[in-house]
């Protein structure tokens, strides 16, 4: 079994210096790497490098975006469209309570939603302090995996009851509210992420997917669980969710 980053930004310009070394060191600890497309030519690079390295993908448009023009939207959502045989999901889609206007980002997520729909795919969901909001609108629609949740416990049973994922990051290397969360929860609502080059877990240092094993790690010792179990529960997780063995 392998090790699994279902949500990581091996496109981000970030890691224009050193992207095959840190997909190789993923590959050498059996990391599979889901990489997330959130922009025009975050997308396009995604699935540039999805075919020179044999990593997995997802598509989407990040919510942070929401000043952008309605024909930068239209490109990604054509995009998607067009490579829909090239994709695990739909995402990282959604809202984030950090940025501006509301309304036209929950505009911009019920249109992609209704792309998943329409493409017969999960959604991968950016939703920083609209868990619940989100959850709402797609639950009857697509099934959902929440990347890097941070919401309440009892509305991620929920998620994990209706079939969703729960995505823990390398946040819980040092953060408490995730720890909790962790122990609140069934490990079947679970997958495992690192969100790199972001939210690294060792100081000074950009994140990268190799990193997830730390995650699988603290999960393990907070669940009082063996390593090797852990790791091969999120594995079937995340297969199951995405509808395929990866």
């Amino acid at each position: 079994m392998f090790y699994v980053d279902a949500h990581c930004h091996i496109e981000d310009k970030a890691f224009n210096k050193n992207r095959d070394e840190v997909v190789e060191r993923a590959k050498k600890e059996n990391v599979i790497i889901v990489t997330s497309g959130a922009s025009l030519g975050g997308c396009l690079r995604a699935l540039e490098f999805k075919k020179k390295y044999g990593i997995y993908l997802t598509l989407g448009y990040h919510p942070s975006r929401v000043k952008a023009d309605d024909k930068v939207v239209n490109k990604v959502y054509n995009i998607i469209r067009n490579n829909k045989d090239e994709i695990l999901a739909v995402g990282e889609i959604g809202m984030d309570i950090k940025d501006e206007n509301y309304e036209r980002q929950e505009e911009i997520f019920k249109k992609f939603l209704t792309l998943a729909e329409e493409l017969d795919k999960p959604i991968v969901v950016h939703a920083r302090g609209f868990e619940e909001k989100i959850f709402e609108i797609a639950k009857d629609k697509v099934e959902i995996m929440f990347h890097c949740y941070s919401g309440d416990i009892e509305l991620a049973k929920k998620i994990g009851e209706e079939g969703g994922l729960i995505s823990i990051s390398t946040l819980i290397c040092f953060s408490e509210h995730h720890k909790k969360l962790v122990d609140s929860l069934d490990l079947e609502y679970l997958t495992t992420e690192t969100d790199s080059p972001y939210l690294s877990p060792i100081k000074g240092a950009k994140n990268e997917p190799r990193n997830v094993k730390l995650v699988v790690e603290e999960i393990a010792k907070i669940k009082e669980m063996d390593v090797e179990e852990v790791k091969n529960t999120i594995y079937k997780n995340t297969c199951r969710f995405f509808r395929r063995r990866l």
